[in-house]
């Protein structure tokens, strides 16, 4: 059996690299809404019932980087009306998660019918992308939503000297998200990955 040999100058190099990799903080920021609304319209075009394995998800996301926080942003009825979607953020807290959850709000649309909107959500989600790259908390954000209204945030945030990436459904990422970030992650083409089994 021959043995190869790599000079060391070679072997340092690559330890560099990896520890490099190893040291690049990275943050998740996930709009719940965004991505339930194109986990559904992925589910219905393709007859499927994806649910996303969240402990397969994050991970693939973030390669071989260091994960510093996820942060899940969504609605919540108050009081919630339903087991499954507190069995849900429990799951998602669990299993190291943030989720920053804010009250639906009421209004009455010109019939006199009372709708529940969301509302301070994105706002939360862009605050706190642009606040913490001034924290210098990360390196990389990943923000897994298709919503244009990221994306002047996304600039502001890659101002600074962050790097961000985008993570959507492909009929869900809108064309100025997908323009203003360096990379992007089509979740129709990672199903198998994160799918829950």
């Amino acid at each position: 059996m021959l043995k190869a040999h790599i000079p060391i100058s070679i072997v340092i190099i690559f330890r560099r690299e990896l520890n490099k990799m190893n040291s690049i903080r990275v943050m998740v920021f996930i709009d719940g809404s965004n991505l339930h609304w194109g986990m559904k319209s992925y589910n219905e075009e393709n007859r499927v019932n994806l649910r996303i394995d969240y402990t397969k998800f994050i991970p693939l996301l973030a390669k071989d980087r260091s994960v510093v926080r996820t942060i899940y942003y969504c609605s919540k009825p108050v009081p919630p009306t339903g087991s499954s979607q507190v069995r849900f953020f429990d799951y998602l807290r669990s299993i190291g998660i943030q989720v920053f959850d804010k009250p639906l709000k009421t209004r009455t649309d010109s019939t006199g019918a009372v709708r529940y909107v969301e509302k301070g959500v994105d706002v939360a989600l862009a605050t706190d992308l642009i606040g913490m790259a001034w924290e210098n908390a990360y390196d990389v954000a990943i923000i897994v939503s298709g919503d244009a209204d990221y994306a002047g945030a996304v600039g502001k945030v890659m101002s600074k000297g962050k790097n961000v990436e985008v993570a959507s459904f492909r009929k869900s990422l809108s064309k100025e998200l997908k323009d203003s970030a360096l990379a992007k992650w089509i979740l129709d083409d990672y199903i198998p990955q994160i799918k829950l089994v």
